[in-house]
């Protein structure tokens, strides 16, 4: 039978040093493991490994948005997803003379 290097005791170990906010380097170090098992083991018990990055934060609703730049040679687009993107003007798609 194998024996499995995470055991009660070392998840244990790794969720207060987790909880205390030691890189999952420093823990793989302290445990004698290397940093990627710490990422999985983590991910694999995230119940008991909170995510440490903060959720993104959207703008206020009242928020103004910046200026756009106007450039004569390229073309705003709306992409299948509602993003907006930048791209250089072509002749024969847009009409317009280069």
């Amino acid at each position: 039978m194998t024996s499995f290097f995470w055991t009660d005791d070392k998840i244990a170990s790794a969720e207060k040093l987790w909880a205390e906010g030691i890189s999952a380097r420093e823990i793989a170090e302290r445990l004698g493991s290397t940093k990627n098992t710490v990422i999985n083991m983590a991910g694999r018990h995230r119940d008991r490994f909170p995510a440490r990055q903060s959720a993104r934060i959207s703008l206020p609703e009242d928020a103004t948005e910046a200026q756009r730049i106007h450039h004569a040679d390229r073309v705003i687009r709306v992409t299948f997803t509602g993003a907006e993107v930048t791209l250089p003007r072509v002749a024969f798609i847009d009409g317009a003379a280069i």
